[in-house]
């Protein structure tokens, strides 16, 4: 399968195995179109460049493919600065309004892990409010001039038991601040993700929560643990209804480069077990090790991975690919997420069927828009 292909391609670029990039792009089977394609798919095209570009390995790439891949990354970089421009307004307004926030993904985790927000492919901006207070945060988006996307299904009440996130948008002005281009899209969060096996103490979360400097300024983001618990369950969650896309993997990657070697792995650990999602990290973590041939390089994590080998569901590298496939009607992928809650069996299956109504009413036009694309 090429896509297995493009995957150990990725995990050797990742490495800067020399070597091993050289034998994979000088076969004379491979097509650099399809794996230019594969970086769009994913989400990977700027962030190679800058790791390409002026290294050992820019030699092994043809210069319109790195042209291509440049592009890419000037596209990038000026998404990043007109989001940072926005967030600054939010993050204005939200304290105007003694309203706490706190910034997820993106910008944030770019500038955290990877050492500078350009680096990141991202599209959006998520926010994070306390469940009590999404009303009032409703209010002051719909202010800045965000319109919501998503249905309210029978009460506030309801879909914030049962979902995670409402969808928003709003036309931001061009580089002229008169032509406007495509919406900027907005994630108002209050919790990480939904799901009634989960036991995630907010109070913990919010009482941990880091700054993060962007530009002269410093925004609330969430600790470098519930980004990186964050960033497993997003994962976990992609998985389950075949929206995986490797960008998500890569920023596992770069947080376990910044974690690993300090980790205390058991203690974090024995939090995620009393929050109920213990099976589900060891797994998604397991899955990165594997996929990307990187147990050598985060070796405290894969030896916890190691000692709890009893709980992964998977062994076969093989089987592990397949689950990264997109397909939303693949059942691969459902099966290994619902073996991994840790509740009855049945009881997960119940969840996402009273769920589903809420779940497609907070993202019916993503969704719409999702299933056009296939």
């Amino acid at each position: 399968m090429p896509g297995q292909d493009y995957i150990r391609l990725l995990s050797a670029l990742l490495a800067d195995d020399v070597a091993a990039v050289a034998k994979r792009v000088q076969a004379t089977n491979f097509d650099f179109e399809q794996f230019r394609a594969f970086t769009d798919i994913h989400q990977l095209s700027g962030y190679l460049f800058l790791h390409i570009k002026g290294g050992p390995l820019e030699g092994l790439f043809p210069p319109e493919q790195l042209e291509y891949l440049g592009g890419r990354y000037a596209l990038q970089r000026q998404r990043c600065d007109e989001i940072l421009l926005e967030a600054a307004h939010i993050q204005d307004t939200f304290k105007a309004a003694h309203q706490s926030v706190l910034f997820l993904k993106g910008l944030f985790v770019a500038q955290q892990f990877y050492g500078d927000m350009h680096q990141r492919f991202h599209w959006d901006i998520d926010i994070l409010v306390p469940r009590e207070d999404v009303l009032a945060a409703d209010q002051l988006l719909r202010g800045l001039g965000y319109g919501k996307l998503s249905l309210v299904l029978v009460g506030n009440n309801a879909m914030t038991r049962f979902t995670h996130t409402y969808d928003y948008h709003k036309r931001i002005a061009g580089p002229d601040q008169s032509v406007h281009r495509q919406y900027l899209p907005l994630d108002l969060h209050w919790c990480l993700r939904s799901h009634f096996s989960f036991c995630l103490e907010y109070e913990n979360i919010w009482k941990q929560h880091e700054e993060c400097q962007l530009q002269g300024r410093s925004f609330p983001v969430l600790s470098t643990e519930y980004a990186l618990v964050m960033n497993v369950l997003g994962i976990f969650c992609d998985i389950e209804l075949g929206t995986t896309r490797l960008k998500s993997f890569l920023d596992l990657y770069k947080m376990l480069d910044a974690v690993d070697s300090g980790m205390d792995w058991d203690a974090f650990f024995e939090q995620r077990t009393n929050e109920n999602i213990f099976r589900i990290v060891l797994n998604v973590i397991d899955l990165l090790l594997d996929v990307l041939e990187c147990r050598n390089r985060f070796t405290r994590a894969a030896s916890f991975v190691e000692r709890h080998r009893s709980f992964i569901r998977l062994g076969n590298r093989a089987d592990k690919y397949r689950l990264l496939e997109r397909s939303r009607f693949s059942f691969q992928g459902r099966l290994w997420a619902h073996a991994l809650y840790q509740a009855p069996v049945l009881q997960p299956f119940l969840w996402t069927m009273i769920s589903l109504p809420f779940r497609i009413a907070a993202h019916e036009r993503k969704l719409i828009k999702l299933m056009g694309r296939m």
